[in-house]
């Protein structure tokens, strides 16, 4: 005996089919999706620590620039003259080494703003390496490059600072002696005040 199929069952399992395969691709585009929430969370906390270590190495070595007024060497000529105990440092960021599209927005630009205030700092100070400062003691390059210095290695710091905290991490890291008093920020402060209170006595004193 044959059975009458309603016209309507086949347009039915015909909806569960396409109803089911949508869920199947929606279950495994969530699944994607979250998968790859999670890994450019944990990828974006590996970025944001990486740059925020680079920056503070820089600021160190900043911190050993700004506080260095030279130390007597004897020049070929037969006079001494104050060269350098650290090196002015330079800040150079491996930009294909790093996933930007997971750091936010205006850490970015303040990431990317530095090598160029760092290279703007060197050219102002071969000027006035060039046509201001003078030997023995060269005392107008070791302010400027304290100040500039002092100031970059703070900024750096700010940055670093901010990269850690909006990922989770300490503000900064920890010195492994608890009773290590340095600040590295405090010292960078001081530095600059001091050039800058050393500037306004000389303008006063004119």
């Amino acid at each position: 005996m044959d059975i009458d199929v309603p016209a309507s069952v086949p347009l039915i399992s015909a909806s569960i089919g396409a109803i089911s395969a949508l869920v199947g691709v929606a279950l495994s585009f969530g699944r994607d999706w979250f998968v790859q929430k999670l890994k450019d969370g944990q990828q974006r906390i590996f970025v944001a620590l990486r740059l925020a270590a680079e920056l503070e190495d820089f600021a160190a070595r900043c911190a050993q620039a700004a506080s260095d007024y030279g130390e007597p060497e004897m020049q070929s000529h037969g006079q001494e003259e104050y060269i350098p105990r650290y090196p002015t440092p330079e800040l150079t960021i491996d930009y294909a080494g790093y996933e930007w599209r997971l750091i936010p927005k205006d850490l970015l630009m303040r990431i990317l703003e530095l090598p160029h205030m760092v290279q703007r700092a060197h050219l102002i100070l071969a000027e006035v390496n060039e046509h201001v400062a003078g030997p023995p003691y060269y005392e107008e390059y070791y302010s400027e490059r304290s100040l500039r210095f002092g100031q970059l290695g703070i900024r750096a710091l700010e940055v670093a600072r901010d990269l850690r905290v909006r990922h989770g991490a300490p503000a900064s890291i920890p010195s492994i002696d608890p009773e290590d008093a340095y600040d590295i920020t405090n010292h960078l402060h001081q530095i600059v005040f001091d050039v800058k209170k050393s500037r306004r006595a000389s303008e006063s004193s004119v």
